[in-house]
């Protein structure tokens, strides 16, 4: 039986998940990966849980709903394609978004609430990012040839952080994420 996993994340609005399929789209011809994210699985993580009981879970969301109280809606941009991983062959092709203190600070505090729950969170620095797809399956990788095509420089796309969602994974699904719990930004 496959183990469930869970994470907290700031939701995408629509438009921007669409925005982030054409991208797609416009550039999977060119370079195979052996998963493409769906569209409605675009996210960017605040802080992974792993397996977790319904009983941490439900003290995550009281203490993450809390802590969010007063935090307000804020703006973000898109800022171009990269990569995680070996530079031939990487592991996970993402659009990032540009610098947000108030990003920041809201990740901090969901992973801080999470922490106080008890939960054990990876230790990487936070480095936000929408994954688009895993496993890169070609030969030879441009960076510079998927950043032309994907054209996202170029292309302003603005929207606003105003929701955190905790979810579920459903591995081998698509979508492969399912909404739990939201919470609201003022």
């Amino acid at each position: 039986m496959t183990k469930t996993h869970f994470f907290y994340a700031l939701t995408l609005p629509d438009e921007t998940k669409e925005f982030l399929k054409q991208t797609s789209e416009r550039i999977k011809t060119e370079f195979p990966f052996k998963k493409w994210l769906h569209h409605e699985d675009y996210h960017i993580t605040l802080a992974f849980l792993g397996d977790a009981t319904e009983e941490m879970r439900q003290k995550s969301l009281e203490f993450v709903n809390i802590a969010l109280e007063d935090v307000s809606r804020f703006d973000l941009q898109l800022n171009g394609i990269g990569t995680f991983g070996n530079v031939e062959t990487p592991r996970i092709l993402f659009t990032g978004v540009n610098p947000s203190e108030q990003l920041f600070n809201l990740q901090k505090k969901v992973y801080t609430m999470c922490e106080e729950v008890g939960f054990t969170l990876d230790k990487k620095p936070f480095k936000p990012h929408i994954t688009l797809a895993r496993k890169f399956s070609g030969n030879a990788f441009q960076l510079n040839r998927m950043q032309e095509l994907a054209d996202i420089s170029n292309r302003t796309h603005r929207f606003q952080g105003a929701t955190v969602t905790l979810y579920q994974t459903h591995l081998g699904q698509a979508p492969s994420y399912q909404s739990i719990a939201t919470c609201s930004l003022t």
